[in-house]
């Protein structure tokens, strides 16, 4: 199954004519799925059909004192929309430190929290293992024939052969295909708990912003946003093995519109995410508006 990301937007705060407000999604199956939506997608969303609004209960500790959310801004007001239908509050569960947001036989789509000026959330996306290839040989020379039998052992049923032997998966299966990981995180300027980085532990994509240089890490922060080296830590601590920095300042043009010698170059973002990642080997990339990222399947492990 095919899986990629596009950034439909890859800038901070505002949509500017270089780059348009942050804004991923993640395709796989002939589903589309939206993450970190940027300015107008709520406006958008009230004009259409589509609802199914579920919030998640922040914590106390998310934000800054005044950051939080009163009670009455949280409070139901006036009748639903004619297409609205019910939705849920998912409060943090304590035992894992994070959200359960979503799972069926393909996925597991978990949320966990972030600090930044008001409560913010990371996503970890993590698709199911699956069996392995039937070893095809091997049936053959048990006299197994292409067919519902095949489909039988892949799904890791036994069956009973003709001489009254009985076969087992484990016995015509390759190792399983470890399922793919994709971790999207929010605005933030620090991690809480230790939910995102069990969740996001050897994610194959780690999305993080990087609104502003190293340089300017203070004031980065102050207003609960991260530098490269910043995301360049979490990743090291998630063992991920590809960094995507976006959500970029406006003052940082994407590499197609950028002068000789200018300054707010974006692509010196890369390079200090590289710097505080050059002895463990995980790939950085900047994200601009419009670029696809292909989330390949992994090998099998091996013993």
């Amino acid at each position: 199954m095919s899986m990629d990301m596009t950034f439909l937007g890859t800038g901070s705060a505002y949509p500017s004519p270089h780059r348009g407000a942050s804004a991923v999604v993640l395709r796989t199956g002939g589903e589309c799925w939206l993450f970190d939506c940027g300015e107008g997608t709520q406006t958008q969303l009230m004009k259409s059909q589509l609802r199914a609004v579920h919030e998640l209960e922040p914590t106390p500790d998310q934000c800054p004192e005044e950051g939080q959310f009163s009670l009455e801004m949280t409070a139901e007001s006036g009748p639903p929309h004619p297409q609205e239908q019910p939705g849920r509050t998912i409060p943090l569960d304590v035992s894992s430190d994070s959200y359960l947001l979503f799972q069926d036989n393909k996925f597991v789509v978990k949320a966990f929290r972030l600090f930044h000026r008001i409560p913010s959330f990371g996503f970890c996306i993590q698709e199911h293992d699956r069996p392995g290839r039937l070893k095809t040989e091997v049936l053959k020379e048990l006299g197994v024939k292409p067919g519902p039998l095949y489909g039988r052992l892949k799904a890791g049923k036994s069956m009973i052969l003709e001489s009254g032997r009985l076969l087992l998966p484990s016995e015509v299966l390759e190792a399983d295909i470890p399922g793919r990981k994709v971790c999207v995180f929010g605005d933030c300027s620090s991690v809480l708990g230790e939910g995102a980085f069990r969740l996001c532990h050897e994610a194959d994509v780690l999305v993080h912003e990087a609104t502003l240089g190293n340089e300017h890490q203070k004031k980065a922060v102050e207003h609960g946003h991260s530098t490269p080296e910043m995301a360049a830590a979490v990743a090291r601590t998630c063992s991920a093995r590809r960094l995507v920095l976006y959500h970029f300042s406006q003052r940082y043009k994407p590499s197609s519109l950028k002068k000789e010698g200018g300054e707010d170059d974006v692509s010196e973002l890369k390079n200090q995410a590289d710097q505080a990642l050059q002895d463990c080997g995980v790939e950085v990339t900047l994200a601009e508006d419009f670029m696809t990222i292909p989330i390949p399947l992994r090998r099998p492990s091996t013993s």
